[in-house]
């Protein structure tokens, strides 16, 4: 492999975080999934439920149900279904954890151009995550 070709190693660190953030997100799906069909825990929405609404939009589903929107199915956590939906979030936020180990591998090679803006998209899109800034609907 000549050096061209070499991965570097911010690449490598990015590609471990998110080889592990991957993972360990299936398996919480797959439990959370498992765990949810076989009422281990309490649901917000029983499977039942679903089936018989699901010819709904997801704004009515969601109003019809009272499924929690936002950051209030946090307050949810130890039902099945919003465990499953937990492990979904647990997957989107992967990105935010390797943006923030590539900063520190910039950082740490005194790249400080590339540490910045690697700080400032993790910034952008814990900003855009919290809610705090909305389009409206």
């Amino acid at each position: 492999m000549n050096e061209k070709t070499k991965p570097s190693s911010v690449q490598l660190a990015y590609a471990e975080i998110l080889s592990w953030v991957s993972l360990l997100g299936m398996i919480f799906l797959g439990l959370g999934f498992f765990i949810y069909l076989m009422q281990m825990l309490p649901s917000t929405v029983s499977i039942q439920e679903i089936s018989q609404h699901w010819h709904l939009k997801a704004s009515d589903f969601t109003h019809q149900l009272h499924i929690p929107t936002g950051w209030a199915w946090i307050d949810h956590i130890f039902h099945g279904d919003i465990l499953s939906y937990a492990s979904i979030v647990f997957l989107s936020t992967g990105t935010i954890g390797c943006l923030a180990i590539v900063a520190v591998v910039f950082f740490r090679e005194k790249n400080h151009i590339y540490t910045a803006i690697a700080i400032a998209q993790v910034l952008i899109l814990l900003l855009a995550a919290s809610g705090i800034v909305s389009s409206g609907h």
